[in-house]
């Protein structure tokens, strides 16, 4: 398990907005995610990157461009 990340650390790394993040969490389309408490949302930063870096969503997104 890597880090633990918060959806704005995220948002922050990747270059998406958190009104994106929470979009794929309610559609099931982005990195997976553990909930907390009510409004606490937070991400493993391995299984972040290996979604980020997965050219099956790529459309979703522009990362690594630019990287």
């Amino acid at each position: 398990m890597g880090a633990i990340l918060a959806p704005r650390d995220v948002a922050a790394l990747y270059g998406v907005t958190t009104t994106e993040l929470a979009r794929w969490r309610r559609t099931g389309d982005g990195p997976s995610f553990y909930v907390l408490g009510r409004n606490t949302i937070r991400y493993d930063s391995d299984d972040v990157t290996d979604w980020f870096n997965d050219p099956d969503n790529a459309y979703l997104h522009d990362y690594p461009a630019g990287h």
